[in-house]
């Protein structure tokens, strides 16, 4: 019994040692305080009636606190609760752990529903008594000596256009205060510089407590980015209530902003930050446009256009008055294309074949033999290109709108490649200058349209004169530019590495049509067919939609390997006039015949065949280069493939032209100025289009370095203006390509030579 009585004084002894003696201590202004703790003492400081204007920051540090045993700190407010460990434990994106002996946090206004409801100049003439508690403990056994400094926020209430300055690290976040006035428009611009490569989460949180601001929940509220030497972010204002907090977080490493989630790196390593390691960052807000701004852009541009339009009709019907087709109704040779003239359903005879084989120099009548089937293969390339926009911009615009949907959801925005120093937002888009950029491709689509109806009606398919001209075709190409200014808007509503091959699609499919209409003016019988064309486009951009996924050699082998076999099945079918069987055929009787003379192996259309070896050493030179830009993270596989197309167009097409000038053919007044009108406009687009302002082959912050401000009406940007002008240098060149033979438009077809 005695022994029982024993144990329970000894054990009840023992627990009582085991509690903690809490210190007290009372402070009414701020001051540095250094105290010990351990697991038998800890600290409660009260601060009382501390009257300032801004909130108070709590920068605790211990040298000997254990990584095993922290201490723990708790700052208590009238209706917030913040609390950290000691040292502080950061995990990298390596799952690697991280220990900071200095911390610091800014505890968030006790007087915020007060701030919120009063005037800019009040609150900033007016201070605040504020009260907190500082709970300091630790269940170590060995003293760990901490510092403990309560700093008043400076310049925590950002005024507009003020430039502020400031210093974060992985266990000091920062975050400041702005409150709107009634001088401020609809949206605000940040704008945001570092001098170093540390990675940053800046996020943008309502004007209430909590404010989330450490590593582990600062994506958990409001909207939020990546940045790493630059960036920027557009504010709608009615998002929040009376005004936001701009909060920063530094990453202990640069994983987030670096090359391993870039296609092509501008960060070439990874690193890990020191413990002490800082980042100084510099931010101002600026005002943006406001409902005026939107208004007055948009009229302007649709000023812009209207003008366009009417400079265009003036020049259709100046050519048409007074320019090579002045005297078409007076050509009475002309006989209008009828079913009774021709037969299309007799097929070639092995004689025409043979004629067509053997002589070094055609003319167009020689392969003009079905004028109904080519008229109605032209315009299967109108069907084919409608159906395809149909089911192809379906899927496209539910796709982006899901994006949308998804940023303004979540606040991440870096799910999209923007250039927020110049994204203005309207309604639910987030980037509503660069959609509406692309009306310029919908507008010109409809005129080139127009172009081509009152064509066809002044020159009608017409038998035996001229070159035939294959309506379809040019339909299909203002098809093909209204689509690309619809799918270009939806890549711009979310422009990211996953959807990039809508922004591009049809260009590859305008590049190709211009192509096919170069070589069916003097083809007419002989060209490809719509099948055969968009299935070949098809391959093409699932390959461009690969390369841009997973952008490795493999695919760069394949394509390599696809596009030079097809670069000698067309040169076979262009050489031979699509008569490929035919002419090997008769390759094999000569070489049997000859034997491995020179009479087998000299060819008899000499220009076509040195044409041809011309063309495709510059193709596969085109492919070299290609390589090694991509190689060296200058090109994506997207771009170069656009680049390929759209080279072989100005290629077929300086051919053509200069084939005309040797064969006497004269350059009419309509293919010059067009011509020259779509020279100097491409020449001012491209200069915007290479000064990119984003780019999404890297990190969302390595992007945003290449970020730029308005140059157009405070409301475009660069690739807003490549946009406006690329449209109309589409336009002036679909109509060279259609003048371009105004000048023989009277001409006999067995006068017209063929090349």
């Amino acid at each position: 019994m005695l022994l029982i009585i024993w144990f329970t004084f000894i054990s009840s002894t023992f627990s009582i040692k085991l509690l903690p003696d809490v210190k007290k201590i009372e402070v009414n202004t701020p001051k540095t305080l250094e105290i010990s703790v351990n697991n038998l003492v800890e600290y409660i400081i009260y601060y009382r009636q501390l009257s300032a204007r801004n909130p108070y920051r709590i920068k605790v540090s211990s040298k000997n606190a254990d990584p095993q045993n922290p201490v723990l700190v708790v700052v208590r407010q009238e209706k917030d609760v913040i609390s950290w460990e000691l040292p502080l434990h950061v995990t990298t994106s390596k799952n690697q752990d991280k220990y900071y002996h200095v911390t610091s946090r800014t505890m968030c206004h006790n007087n915020m529903n007060v701030i919120n409801t009063l005037s800019f100049r009040s609150f900033m003439e007016k201070s605040f008594h504020q009260d907190f508690t500082i709970g300091i403990s630790s269940s170590c056994n060995i003293n760990s000596t901490v510092s403990i400094e309560t700093i008043e926020e400076e310049n925590f209430f950002v005024k507009d256009g003020e430039n502020v300055t400031l210093t974060v690290s992985p266990s000091q976040s920062r975050y400041f205060f702005y409150k709107f006035s009634s001088q401020d428009s609809d949206t605000l611009t940040i704008e945001l510089n570092s001098n170093d490569d540390a990675c940053l989460i800046v996020s943008i949180q309502d004007s209430t407590c909590p404010v989330f601001d450490l590593n582990e929940d600062i994506m958990f509220r409001g909207k939020y980015q990546t940045i790493s030497r630059k960036g920027g972010l557009t504010i709608k204002r009615k998002d929040f209530s009376e005004g936001f907090f701009i909060v920063f977080v530094m990453k202990p490493d640069n994983y987030d902003c670096s090359q391993e989630l870039s296609i092509y790196p501008v960060t070439k390593y990874y690193f890990e930050r020191n413990s002490d390691a800082t980042s100084n960052v510099s931010f101002v807000i600026r005002s943006s446009l406001g409902r005026k701004q939107y208004v007055t852009s948009t009229i302007v541009t649709m000023s812009g256009i209207l003008f366009f339009y009417l400079v265009a009709l003036v020049l259709i019907v100046a050519f048409r008055k007074y320019g090579s087709m002045k005297n078409i109704n007076a050509a009475k040779e002309v006989i209008s294309l009828d079913e009774d003239v021709v037969d299309d359903t007799l097929p070639r005879s092995t004689m025409d074949i043979v004629y067509v084989l053997e002589k070094p120099d055609l003319n167009v009548k020689v392969l003009t033999k079905y004028p109904l089937k080519d008229k109605i293969r032209s315009f299967n390339y109108l069907w084919h290109i409608i159906s395809i926009a149909i089911f192809y911009s379906i899927p496209v615009v539910q796709l982006v709108i899901a994006y949308q949907r998804m940023l303004n959801y979540t606040g991440d925005e870096d799910l999209c490649y923007y250039n927020f120093l110049c994204a203005h937002p309207l309604f639910s888009f987030s980037d509503f200058n660069h959609i509406f950029s692309n009306i310029g491709y919908i507008f010109m689509g409809i005129l080139f349209l127009f172009a081509t109806f009152h064509r066809q009606q002044v020159l009608p398919f017409r038998f035996e004169v001229g070159i035939p001209v294959h309506y379809g075709l040019f339909y299909s190409m203002g098809i093909a530019l209204i689509i690309e200014g619809l799918l270009s808007a939806c890549y711009h509503m979310c422009p990211s590495q996953s959807n990039y091959q809508f922004d591009t699609s049809f260009m590859y499919v305008m590049a190709v049509l211009c192509m096919i209409t170069l070589y069916q003016n003097r083809h007419p019988d002989l060209n490809a067919s719509a099948y055969g064309t968009f299935s070949v486009l098809g391959f093409g951009i699932f390959l461009a939609t690969m390369g841009i996924l997973n952008g490795s050699l493999t695919i760069w082998i394949i394509f390599f390997i696809g596009y030079t076999s097809l670069c000698f099945y067309i040169s076979f079918k262009i050489y031979f006039l699509s008569f490929v069987i035919q002419g090997l055929y008769k390759f094999r009787d000569d070489l049997s015949k000859n034997g491995f003379g020179r009479e087998t192996f000299s060819p008899i259309k000499k220009t076509r065949f040195l044409s041809l070896i011309t063309i495709n050493i510059i193709n596969i030179g085109m492919l070299g280069i290609g390589l090694i830009l991509y190689s060296k993270g200058k090109t994506d596989f997207g771009t170069f493939l656009l680049g390929l197309l759209m080279a072989n167009a100005i290629v077929h097409a300086l051919f053509y032209t200069t084939m005309k000038i040797i064969h006497n053919e004269r350059i009419c007044i309509e293919a010059i100025v067009y011509g020259v009108l779509g020279i100097l406009s491409w020449i001012a687009a491209t200069i915007f289009f290479l000064d990119a302002a984003t780019l999404w082959t890297v990190t969302p912050a390595e992007s945003r370095q290449w970020n730029q401000e308005c140059i157009l009406m405070n409301y475009y940007d660069k690739h807003d203006v490549w946009h406006l002008l690329s449209a109309p240098a589409l336009y002036f060149t679909f109509m060279f390509l259609m003048c371009i033979d105004d000048d023989i438009i009277d001409k006999r077809q067995d006068n017209i030579p063929v090349f």
